[in-house]
């Protein structure tokens, strides 16, 4: 279990970072359709989760603990 909520930070981080956003529906935008794609996909049951659980996530943000995430991945990669 400690592994998929690893990745689902990951898939997070991913979808933050993916583009710069205007507003926090746009950032749902972008969640839903990464989540859509990977239930699409004939993978293990496993990677969906992750995707649902990273989803799960940025769902329980507001926008400014949004950019403030964002802000601190990017502090990361300088």
């Amino acid at each position: 279990m400690s592994a998929k909520i690893d990745y689902s930070f990951k898939v997070l981080e991913e979808i933050l970072t993916f583009k710069d956003y205007e507003n926090r529906e746009q950032v749902m935008e972008i969640g839903k359709r990464m989540l859509a794609n990977v239930e699409a996909k004939d993978c293990k049951e496993e990677y969906k989760e992750i995707y649902k659980e990273a989803y799960r996530k940025l769902d329980s943000l507001n926008f400014e603990e949004m950019k403030e995430i964002i802000e601190i991945l990017k502090s990361r990669e300088n």
